[in-house]
């Protein structure tokens, strides 16, 4: 049996679980993010360059606000709810957290309209998009996927790319982009509070009855999580904000064009890392001499898979950038979003390869260490954004960010190799890299020599990716994707998770 390939019943009923819940994760957040990436084409197509970018500018600042407003709740929701998933208890849980995120949205809405004019379209939507992110986290604490997916994954980003096809047909101001795609976390905050109220109705039975969280306990572990979910956040999207302040929001649209692409290798690590959280939980709360072989187990596992679903992704804009622009039109095929390109995706490769560090540190208690190492990235961002756009351009901004992604992973696994001896098998992740690069990286390389159109370039993706599944197929066993197709067909009673 390979080494990577899981040797006991309870490491496979984990990644059963874990299988499942993803596959139903990531099929939504591939269509979240479709959806994201037609919303760019949509925008970047219809409008003017400088009107663009101050949408994408606008909804950066929104989506950061959301994550300060979120105060780490959905953090700290995952990692108590398990442990004591009795009604009453939850639902004491979830008004200690919501009374808090409910105010600081409302205090932040309030905030952003009298200092910055070009967010007043969509902040008033933000409460309501703290509360559809509040009550999707407490049905995710219960191990349940399925109302995120539907929601967040499915609705939202659907009705938005819709309301704004209608402003942009009836020839709205540029002003009405952003209320339109506001105007979608409506519909989420009503579908999410119906969510929370049905999983209220009875706990799921399989955590042991401890003594209650107290509003103490809770927000002790959880604050410094909200603030490395703002630093994370904003390392995520300040950079498009510092873009528009530094040079201009022509720039800012350039830059978001080019940096698009990254949301889709995210969504299959994202996916994983979602499902495997509450993994996480328990594992680390069940018998001390197992947790340490099964975590490593897990973990390894895992991000093999992370690493076969989105290192074709990167490796295919890496392979082709100029083709891969082309999509949103000439204006935005030049050297330095190529450069901008090519620079995201090294840096995507490496923090994939990383697997769900942070997750796991979260899980192990470690919430202080997190909020340093986001803390550090954060920094690192903004200093060298404020050092090398004014020099390089759009350039400096993604050489910032992939500076502040890598360094915030690296710190993450130093620190769990060293509190828990983290260490997964090697061999199997290097087989598990090297398949994406020569099956996908190489051969759209090649073609890309003789020119590729746009077209011509997500066909040629497409016929080496067709080739990478079938090579992924016959290695199944050593990759342990034998277990990820047996979770999506098998259910087991003990440890389902709802997908």
């Amino acid at each position: 049996m390979s080494d990577l390939a899981p040797e006991t019943d309870g490491e496979r009923r984990h990644l059963r679980a874990v299988a499942r819940g993803s596959a139903a994760t990531l099929a939504g957040a591939l269509l979240s993010t479709l959806a994201g990436f037609g919303l760019v084409l949509l925008v970047t197509r219809s409008v003017p360059a400088d009107t663009a970018g101050r949408f994408f500018a606008a909804t950066a600042v929104f989506l950061v606000a959301l994550a300060t407003a979120g105060l780490g709740t959905d953090t700290g929701l995952a990692r108590f709810v398990l442990r004591d998933d009795r009604p009453d208890v939850v639902r004491r849980l979830v008004r200690v957290a919501g009374i808090p995120v409910v105010l600081v949205a409302c205090l932040l809405a309030l905030a952003l309209a009298a200092w910055v004019p070009d967010t007043r379209a969509l902040v008033w939507a933000l409460p309501l998009a703290a509360t559809a992110d509040l009550c999707l986290a407490s049905v995710r604490a219960h191990a349940l996927f399925r109302a995120t997916v539907v929601v967040d994954r499915i609705v939202r980003p659907g009705v938005q790319v819709v309301l704004v096809t209608l402003v942009l047909l009836l020839g709205l101001p540029g002003g009405w982009l952003g209320a339109a795609w506001a105007a979608a976390y409506v519909g989420s905050a009503v579908l999410a509070g119906r969510a929370l109220r049905a999983v209220s109705a009875g706990g799921s039975g399989g955590a042991a009855q401890r003594a209650a969280v107290g509003p103490r306990e809770f927000w002790s572990f959880t604050w410094p999580r909200a603030v490395a979910r703002i630093a994370q956040v904003g390392v995520q999207r300040l950079d498009i904000v510092l873009v528009a302040w530094l040079l201009s929001p022509m720039h800012a649209a350039v830059y978001t064009v080019a940096t698009r692409f990254v949301v889709f290798g995210q969504l299959a690590n994202q996916a994983v890392s979602t499902v495997v959280q509450p993994r996480f939980t328990l594992i680390l709360a069940g018998p001390p001499d197992e947790a340490p072989a099964l975590v490593n187990r897990v973990f390894g596992v895992t991000t093999g898979w992370s690493i076969l679903l989105a290192w074709p992704v990167y490796l295919g804009v890496a392979a082709a950038p100029a083709a891969y622009l082309g999509w949103f039109g000439p204006s935005y095929v030049t050297g330095e979003a190529v450069t901008v390109a090519l620079v995201m995706a090294a840096g995507m490769l490496v923090a994939v390869a990383s697997g769900p560090v942070d997750t796991l540190l979260l899980m192990t208690g470690r919430s202080g260490r997190s909020l340093a190492n986001t803390l550090v990235a954060l920094g690192l961002d903004v200093g060298l954004c404020l050092v090398l756009v004014p020099r390089i351009g759009i350039a400096g901004a993604a050489v910032a960010w992939v500076a502040a992604v890598v360094v915030r992973c690296v710190l993450a696994v130093l620190q769990l190799r060293s509190d828990i001896g983290l260490a997964p098998q090697l061999g199997q992740l290097l087989l598990a890299a090297a398949l994406p690069l020569g099956c996908v990286g190489v051969p759209v390389a090649l073609v890309a020599l003789v020119g590729l159109s746009p077209l011509g370039w997500l066909v040629t993706c497409l016929a080496a990716g067709a080739g990478y599944a079938v090579v992924v197929w016959r290695l199944r066993a050593r990759l342990a994707v034998d277990v990820f197709a047996s979770g999506l067909r098998r259910r087991d009673r003990t440890l389902a998770v709802a997908a």
